[in-house]
């Protein structure tokens, strides 16, 4: 499984975009840079990936974050609400995104020549005999940086203006955010950004409402955000928390039923593998199907949601639940006998795995797994929670469509990998 997880961060680091047209109802080769989001955005015109992934699922694998170079996919035909969903799309937004990819483009051109040159200048030196000037290379590129920053606030105002002009602060106040610690790579203070998750967040204001004030503040005490500090609305959000299928409510959980009843959810800014995991021998690491599992006990941390476990019918007295508050304590309770499954993330069963030198011991069954969204949450009596939702998804496809967003994952995940 590490290995895994270090081929995810090299997929994505290494990606660098390719704009050319595609067609439905075809095939395509997967090149240098490609990923679904950008495939589907050529060819539907729309970043909803799952068409794609679900006519290639079998050749992709369980997670859509990881395409192959040279794979070939299979690009069905637009659905009728593909279709219908482009059909809305006002021609100020396509405007809007045509002139932000061209100054996003020509920025990136700047930058290129610039760096061009001054290594030019520095080879020039060096032929010389003459001492290299770092300096100017260092110079070169902190401009190039500023000419790609600047080139992507300039078309993240005009698709703000497209989208919705006039927009303004939140009741001109600070909004205020909370998240928690030890949840590598997504959210923790000592983490670059503090977390994947958070700067894709912080991004997001910045993209969509760059004159709207926050602050992100950790408390990790995961239990408490939703216990008690939500519900007295002392924050006006909370990530990165999964959306129950609230529109199944009747198969949820009573804890998945309120978390339905009680937020609301933005946009997913990341999606996970959720699977399983069991000692090396036990069998469980190899069940073709969830109804091996009855009988029982299967640790899942306190806060994670039991939605997809529910669906499948996994829930008491089927099995018995154990829910530490940390992740660490289910797979101690694995190796100890007093569990025999831990259900969690796959990223963060990885690095808790290494750390705590059960790599023989605990598996993961690879034939069980599901993905899930990662969401910000806002309490439905929080006056401004429904706007505070709509900056951040405004703030989210703005960076899907420059390709901000995948730099931002690339940079983290490849920090992770460099650092686990």
């Amino acid at each position: 499984m590490r290995n895994l997880f270090f081929a995810s961060g090299l997929a994505l680091t290494t990606i660098s975009g390719s704009a050319f047209a595609q067609e439905a109802c075809s095939s395509y080769v997967v090149e240098r840079g490609d990923s679904l989001r950008q495939i589907s955005l050529r060819v539907y015109g729309s970043t909803d990936f799952r068409a794609i992934y679900n006519a290639n699922k079998d050749a992709i694998g369980k997670d859509p974050n990881i395409i192959r170079l040279g794979m070939t996919l299979k690009i069905p035909c637009p659905t009728a609400l593909a279709a219908s969903k482009a059909a809305t799309v006002t021609e100020a937004e396509k405007m809007a995104r045509d002139m932000s990819a061209e100054l996003i483009a020509e920025a990136e051109a700047r930058a290129a020549a610039a760096i061009a040159e001054a290594e030019a200048r520095v080879a020039n030196a060096e032929a010389e005999a003459l001492k290299a000037s770092e300096e100017a290379v260092a110079a070169a590129k902190a401009e190039a940086a500023s000419a790609i920053e600047a080139a992507r606030a300039e078309g993240a105002a005009l698709i703000r203006k497209a989208a919705r002009p006039g927009t303004s602060p939140v009741d001109e106040r600070q909004i205020l955010l909370i998240t928690g610690g030890n949840y590598a790579p997504f959210t923790d203070e000592a983490l670059p950004n503090r977390g994947l998750y958070t700067k894709l967040v912080e991004t997001a204001f910045l993209r969509a409402a760059p004159e709207q004030a926050y602050k992100i503040q950790f408390v990790n005490d995961w239990s408490s955000h939703l216990d008690l500090l939500m519900p007295t609305l002392a924050f006006d959000g909370t990530f990165p928390w999964s959306r129950p299928n609230c529109e199944e409510a009747e198969a949820l959980s009573e804890s998945d039923r309120n978390r339905c009843e009680t937020y609301d959810f933005s946009n997913p800014f990341y999606e996970v593998v959720d699977t399983y995991f069991a000692l090396n021998g036990s069998g469980y690491e190899e069940a073709m199907s969830h109804a091996d599992f009855a009988g029982t006990t299967i640790c899942r941390p306190e806060g994670w949601s039991l939605t997809h476990m529910d669906a499948v019918g996994l829930y008491e007295p089927a099995i018995t639940l154990l829910r530490p508050t940390e992740p660490d304590a289910c797979f101690d309770a694995v190796a100890n006998g007093t569990a025999d499954i831990v259900a969690i993330e796959a990223h963060l069963a990885v690095e808790a795995i290494s750390r705590l030198g059960y790599q023989d011991e605990i598996l993961e069954n690879p034939n069980l797994a599901a993905i899930k969204g990662l969401n910000v949450m806002t309490h439905v009596n929080n006056p401004d929670g429904e706007a505070i939702l709509e900056i951040l998804n405004r703030g989210l496809e703005i960076m899907q469509q420059s390709g901000e967003w995948r730099d931002i994952v690339s940079t983290a995940l490849r920090h992770q990998m460099e650092n686990s």
